[in-house]
């Protein structure tokens, strides 16, 4: 199963890069989001060519990625929150002694004001977990509802590694 799910998310970062242009799927997700720049309609209409394209994750997939550690609980979090509430860059340590990274792009302070305020921000949550995780595969989650109402609308990437990300300024 590691492996079919490793296999779809692939397909789907190919997808993306391809409509960035100059990148390839060797690319990260963040930069090919970065240079994708997507307004929420611009978002969910890329999401929906890349459902026709590349088939959506099934059930099976799912129940894998949901076993990951706090994938579920990412998820849920970052899907709530109104993308004004919080900074460029954020961190949850856990009873258990892991600790997760959150690190929002673009910057606020690299957001001008005449910039589109409905692009979509990427953030990636990096979970240091106390015992290896056997999958080092960097996962895309949309999460996404209507940016009129709440203004939640993410591309929200999660990757697990062994200490914290370069990019997280944050004293710790």
């Amino acid at each position: 199963m590691k492996q079919k799910v490793i296999n779809r998310i692939k397909t789907w970062k190919r997808f993306y890069a391809r409509q960035a242009g100059t990148l390839d799927e060797n690319a990260s997700w963040k930069d090919i989001f970065l240079k994708l720049n997507l307004s929420y309609l611009e978002s969910i209409m890329l999401g929906k060519a890349a459902i026709e394209q590349c088939n959506p994750f099934d059930m099976d997939e799912m129940l894998y990625l949901g076993k990951l550690p706090f994938y579920t609980e990412i998820k849920e979090l970052i899907s709530s929150m109104p993308n004004q509430s919080f900074g460029d860059y954020f961190r949850s340590s856990m009873p258990t002694g892991d600790d997760i990274y959150f690190v929002r792009y673009p910057a606020l302070a690299e957001v001008g004001p005449n910039d589109n305020m409905f692009n979509v921000p990427i953030v990636v949550a990096t979970v240091v977990y106390h015992r290896p995780v056997d999958f080092d595969e960097d996962i895309y989650v949309w999460c996404g509802r209507s940016c009129l109402v709440d203004n939640t609308s993410k591309h929200l990437i999660i990757r697990y590694a062994n200490e914290k990300p370069k990019d997280f300024h944050l004293e710790t």
